[in-house]
């Protein structure tokens, strides 16, 4: 995957992200938050079910949406003529550029087998609240929201040096590891915490099979442990 097709999916990675994250940002009551969790993971897993046994309606879902722009520039330029044809050649690319970019951003497990990352970062953060509760949770979307994207950013960029049996590099570890230490850090996690969290997150994407499953339960483990550790 190149960087362009890694940019794409990483910014649809953070939409996921955000929609975790919306209990801490919006105030959600703790009395509606397993409610939320159950719901986004729930819709993930009918989105993904659409995927595995009617691949078509997304394929037809996404043919349309893209009608539906052609609709709306051909409408525009009714509404406002402009004598430029490079105007229309300009948008036909910029459509072809974004069909392009999503299909380079699929890996080639999710065009067979459908976006797991999407149901499992559901399911993980759902599970980390119902094992650990609430308040160990920030570091799991801490986790998801930095370390994984970081990482993969940064070691597809740079990295050349493969940890021992895994598909990570040191140089991913390392440009996902200090963001991550400096929001845990942030987060008021203190320097061990934070360092414990981080170390956590960083085995769990490196040897998990599924990281968007195993990055928030290692993360809100830490901080469990943390907070019990007699220190």
């Amino acid at each position: 995957m190149d960087i362009r097709g890694l940019l794409v999916r990483k910014a649809f990675h953070i939409i996921g992200v955000i929609l975790l994250a919306t209990p801490f940002l919006a105030g959600v009551s703790e009395n509606y938050i397993s409610i939320y969790y159950a719901l986004l993971a729930l819709v993930a897993g009918v989105f993904y079910s659409i995927q595995i046994k009617r691949p078509q309606l997304l394929l037809e879902l996404r043919a349309d949406i893209f009608r539906s722009l052609q609709s709306m520039f051909e409408n525009l330029e009714r509404l406002v003529p402009v004598q430029r044809s490079d105007l229309k050649i300009q948008y036909d690319e910029i459509i072809i550029m974004i069909e392009r970019a999503i299909e380079e951003a699929e890996r080639d497990y999710e065009k067979r087998g459908g976006y797991l990352g999407l149901l499992m970062g559901a399911v993980g953060v759902l599970i980390s609240y119902t094992i650990f509760g609430f308040v160990y949770l920030l570091p799991a979307i801490i986790g998801l929201a930095i370390y994984d994207t970081f990482s993969a950013l940064v070691g597809s960029a740079f990295g050349r040096h493969r940890l021992p049996r895994a598909h990570a590099t040191v140089e991913g570890v390392l440009g996902g590891s200090i963001p991550t230490f400096v929001a845990l850090m942030w987060a008021n996690y203190g320097v061990l915490g934070s360092l414990i969290i981080t170390l956590f997150v960083v085995f769990a994407e490196a040897y998990g099979i599924e990281d968007n499953l195993t990055i928030p339960i290692a993360a809100s483990l830490a901080a469990f442990l943390m907070a019990r550790a007699p220190i």
